[in-house]
């Protein structure tokens, strides 16, 4: 006789991903404060603004983000074991803990995860396209408003450099452990694949401020899931989200189209 089926959805559940959730994009938008503000106060506004500050301010934000949703319930929870008054907080952290597996990144990327990269630039460029077009029957929504990706946008010789590797490089891989490895990991573990992905990119697109610019990644990260799904890693996902990346590079940096 087969048991019972748990209910779908119970108070304990949607606590739990609202905690994933929430914390993913509060985690993201703090770390750019703690980081930014010590940064300003030891060099200065003016420097901070130049493009290798801008660079290192980016590059130890996402470290920062990625370090408290991956490293620090491991050590509150080891610390915990040593120092009862610490409790309360391994039960707030329990939760958070995750591995290479949930967080996709075992093995090495493979020739497959390139080809599926490409092949999911495609489907994100159509999903894209029909994402944007759906939302421009809205008066409000601006498809051509300029995102601000903290560069200038007249960069020559090494601040051009110090912009790819922050843009094209930093932010696919970090953002990929973060959104695709940690949330996605955690989302789809507790409730239905679709459901995942879906919560997993309306995050990621509200983390990105803008409602075009939102609209867009919404669209990328359906496929970024996708693929992470697919492959059980997210290494199809960081080579399909800096194939997006580069080519915005390009368009923004090179060809100034954008």
């Amino acid at each position: 006789m087969s048991s019972p089926r748990k209910p779908k959805f119970s108070i304990k559940k949607i606590l739990l991903i609202a905690n994933y959730a929430i914390s993913t994009y509060l985690v993201g938008y703090l770390s750019q404060f703690v980081i930014g503000y010590p940064l300003i106060f030891l060099v200065g506004l003016t420097i901070f603004q130049t493009p290798l500050f801008s660079a290192i301010y980016n590059g130890l934000a996402y470290c920062f983000a990625a370090a408290v949703l991956i490293f620090l319930p491991q050590l509150i929870l080891k610390l915990s074991n040593k120092y009862k008054k610490l409790g309360i907080l391994s039960k707030v952290f329990k939760p958070w803990q995750t591995n290479r597996e949930e967080l996709g990144l075992e093995d090495l990327p493979t020739l497959t995860d390139l080809s599926l990269s490409v092949i999911g630039f495609a489907l994100y460029t159509v999903l894209s396209v029909i994402l944007v077009k759906i939302f421009e029957i809205f008066s409000w929504f601006q498809a051509n408003q300029t995102q601000d990706v903290g560069f200038s946008r007249y960069l020559i010789g090494t601040d051009r450099a110090f912009a790819f590797i922050a843009l094209v490089i930093f932010a696919p891989i970090f953002e990929e452990i973060i959104y695709r490895g940690w949330l996605f990991g955690h989302l789809r573990k507790i409730t239905k694949k679709s459901t995942a992905i879906i919560l997993t990119s309306i995050v990621f697109g509200i983390a990105h401020g803008q409602w075009n610019v939102g609209v867009n990644v919404f669209g990328l990260s359906i496929i970024l899931c996708i693929l992470r799904e697919f492959t059980g890693t997210i290494y199809a996902s960081i080579l399909l989200h800096m194939i997006k990346n580069c080519i915005a590079f390009y368009l923004m940096y090179v060809v100034g189209f954008v």
